[in-house]
């Protein structure tokens, strides 16, 4: 299972399996990204979410005391 080499590869591949107008939550995103063969932690993904790409890429909305993140349009 290979993991990222760098910052703008994970984002650019979190984006992909990120549908437009779809609402995910981080453990959502790493299931896919498993699926797709990378060795990812969902807690790594929900910092690499927070540190990278909210508010640039990402927009947070909670629901029911859970955070769920929808593309920027």
């Amino acid at each position: 299972m290979p993991g990222f080499r760098n910052a703008a590869k994970k984002a650019n591949v979190i984006l992909s399996v990120i549908k437009k107008g779809e609402m995910v939550r981080a453990k959502d995103i790493a299931e896919r990204l498993r699926r797709l063969g990378y060795k990812v932690n969902e807690a790594s993904i929900n910092m690499f979410i927070y540190h990278y790409m909210l508010h640039k890429y990402l927009k947070k909305v909670r629901i029911g005391g859970k955070n769920y993140y929808m593309l920027i349009n």
